[in-house]
Order: structure tokens, then C-alpha cells, then sequence
């Protein structure tokens, strides 16, 4: 009978996961078998399904959609990088640098920040 108790309530508690998790569940999983387009998929779903102001939301949904940009980043600085055509690498790189800068606007962490910088260097060894 408890195991019974406790193993519904387990069930109940996974089945309460709101679709911007599962969203950023998948594209971890994505990301790690290196389909990069449903990875960006996944994660865009989950930043398009809050406002870009998210005062008034609690710290978990910010930290959601701050990874979701920082992991979009960390995609399109990687796609950017593998470029051999200057017009995409910058393409990439812009979208990179946009979606760090938002991932450390929302929680300034460091991980963010480094990110956003090596961003910014690789775009402006392009320009150079």
C-alpha cells in the first residue's frame, strides 16, 4: 500500500512538468546527439512562450528561459564557427551574441558572461 501511495505520487509529480521544461528537456537531448536544428527548435519554443519582460515571473521560469538563450547561443556560435562563408559566420555570430546578451541581462552569471564574450571576440575577428 505505500509503495502503491508513493509511487503515485512520484507519477503525479512527473506528469505536473509544464511543456517549457519537457521543451528544454528535449533540446538537452537534441544538443547531445548533435541534432542542432531540433535542439534550436526546442529551446526557441520555450523563449517564445514567455514575454521578452518576465517581471513578475518566479526565479525558476527566468532561469528556464535564460538557459534556453544561452544554450540557443552556444548553437548559433557553434554553426557560426563551422562557417566557411563569411556573410553566415556573421549571420550566426550576430544571433549568438543577441541571445547571450539576453541569457546574462536575465541572470548575470558567469557562465553567460563568458560566453557573451567569446561571442563578441570571434565577431569581431570577423569584422577585422
Amino acid at each position: 500500500m505505500k509503495i502503491t501511495l508513493i509511487l503515485i505520487s512520484f507519477l503525479l509529480f512527473e506528469g505536473c512538468r509544464d511543456s517549457s521544461e519537457l521543451s528544454m528537456e528535449r533540446g538537452e537531448y537534441f544538443y547531445s546527439v548533435n541534432r542542432y536544428e531540433d535542439a534550436v527548435l526546442e529551446y526557441t519554443k520555450v523563449i517564445n512562450k514567455f514575454p521578452s519582460d518576465l517581471k513578475g515571473f518566479d526565479s525558476h521560469t527566468i532561469a528556464m528561459v535564460a538557459n534556453a538563450h544561452h544554450n540557443l547561443s552556444v548553437i548559433m556560435f557553434k554553426r557560426g564557427y563551422e562557417s566557411t562563408d563569411k556573410t553566415e559566420k556573421t549571420l550566426y555570430m550576430k544571433k549568438a551574441y543577441v541571445n547571450a546578451k539576453h541569457a546574462y541581462d536575465l541572470i548575470p552569471k558567469d557562465t553567460y558572461k563568458s560566453t557573451w564574450d567569446k561571442i563578441q571576440k570571434s565577431l569581431s575577428s570577423i569584422d577585422s
